[in-house]
């Protein structure tokens, strides 16, 4: 019996003794996420705290590695967006302990869009936005210049741009942890305008007088498409910038010019007054050198092209056009007459290549045919002037001097056109610089 107690007794503090030993497992982990990004693929480093285990038992949901059993797993990649469990079994001889941890891993992300203009970019223009953005939780879009200026969701709606300018569009996408951006510049063109101006031809750019013809000088903003359009009048080419338009007889005209930027039309409109047609074209205070001013002051003349032409300026592109030569023999224009350009080879005056025939009445005192100068003066269309036969056989080779002024010579051109030359003034300035000075008036025969 006394044995039986003593063994019982033995074991009593044995058990005693080995309850005293066993420490309870303290489980404490640690996850580092380098800026606290969870963003895929996630790095956790683990750091293990824990106490009093001796063995551990690491499941990684969703990681790589799945598993483990050492004390510090190291780093684990998490690549799946979602709620992730990491579970830590740890335990010792007479303690067992388990604690879950959750890590969030955030989707990767590529932030894009597409900005699309519907029918053109001529304001007020209008924009859809296509998200292209990959991954991501939250997206803030901001509109510079449009309406409206900043939209919260996936997919904003069309943004409206009212004025013509370059306008930033920019997105910033959140998956939880971080940021990211895109973004884009667009251009809204001017809206519509034009404006124009009816220029006449330069034969009927002095008179405006029927039938006249002209060009225009346009102006456009934002224009795609364009129309002409004029009663009475004809067009050529109404579609272009480049048109021109005839007016045949004499009027008001309202030319139309309709524009068009695919989204709006606009009609701009010019008034013009087309005169009656007098035939009669005035070229006032023209200079006429003396013969040895001839490469200073101009002795020749253009009535189609209404400009003088020294000696000097004088070439095969401009001399078929020259109809009036003024020949003066001295300073003190004792001798003076208007000759045909085709009849200076005998005269001290340059030829004229490609000359045509000018037929000229320098003195209408030896003939039959008389205009004065207050007639002259008179014409306001070519009435007189129809009536006048021209011939230089009836009448040689006259001459004028400096007595009777103002005096008036008759003309007929190549191309049948009659006129009269009013010698107004002659001015004595030495032999490089003495002129006379005229008017003239001449058919148009459009």
């Amino acid at each position: 019996m006394t044995k039986l107690v003593y063994v019982v007794l033995i074991l009593l503090i044995a058990v005693s003794c080995h309850t005293e030993q066993t420490t309870p497992v303290d489980i404490d982990i640690v996850l580092h996420i380098k800026d606290d990004n969870h963003t895929t693929p996630l790095n956790v480093a683990i750091e293990n705290r824990s106490h009093s285990a001796s063995d551990f038992l690491w499941t990684f949901e969703g990681g790589e590695p799945t598993t483990s059993r050492q004390k510090n797993p190291g780093t684990v990649i998490f690549t799946t967006p979602g709620e992730h469990v990491i579970t830590l079994e740890a335990w010792n001889d007479g303690n067992k302990e388990v604690k879950k941890y959750i890590v969030r891993v955030d989707s990767a992300v590529t932030a894009g869009f597409k900005a699309e203009v519907e029918t053109n970019n001529y304001a007020p223009a209008c924009y859809n936005i296509t998200n292209l953005t990959k991954g991501g939780s939250k997206f803030l879009w901001t509109f510079e210049g449009g309406e409206p200026a900043a939209y919260e969701g996936k997919n904003p709606p069309v943004i409206v741009y009212k004025n013509p300018g370059k306008y930033n569009v920019n997105l910033i996408v959140s998956n939880g942890s971080a940021t990211f951006e895109a973004a884009q510049q667009i251009t809204v063109d001017q809206s519509l305008d034009a404006s124009f101006q009816i220029i006449p031809s330069f034969e009927d750019l002095d008179d405006y007088e029927a039938p006249m013809r002209a060009t225009f000088d346009v102006k456009l903003k934002g224009v795609e498409s364009i129309l002409w359009q004029c009663i009475g009048a004809t067009i050529t080419n109404p579609t272009s910038e480049d048109a021109s338009i005839y007016f045949p007889t004499a009027g008001k005209y309202i030319v139309n010019l309709i524009v068009s930027n695919g989204k709006e039309n606009r009609t701009v409109s010019q008034e013009i007054i087309v005169n009656p047609n007098t035939n009669l074209r005035t070229h006032k205070d023209i200079k006429f050198g003396i013969n040895t001013a001839q490469n200073f002051i101009a002795p020749y003349y253009s009535t189609k092209l209404r400009r003088s032409f020294s000696a000097t300026q004088i070439n095969f592109d401009n001399g078929e056009f020259i109809d009036l030569v003024f020949w003066g023999l001295n300073t003190k224009f004792s001798y003076n007459k208007f000759v045909s350009p085709d009849a200076l080879s005998s005269l001290s005056l340059t030829d004229i290549p490609n000359a045509k025939p000018t037929k000229f009445i320098n003195r209408q005192e030896v003939g039959t045919i008389f205009l004065t100068p207050d007639q002259f003066n008179s014409m306001t269309d070519d009435r007189i002037l129809k009536n006048i036969s021209i011939s230089t056989i009836n009448y040689g080779d006259e001459h004028f001097t400096n007595n009777a002024l103002p005096r008036v010579i008759l003309f007929e051109t190549a191309d049948g056109r009659k006129g009269a030359i009013l010698v107004k003034k002659m001015v004595e300035a030495g032999k490089t610089n003495s002129y006379i000075i005229a008017d003239i008036k001449i058919q148009k025969n459009d």
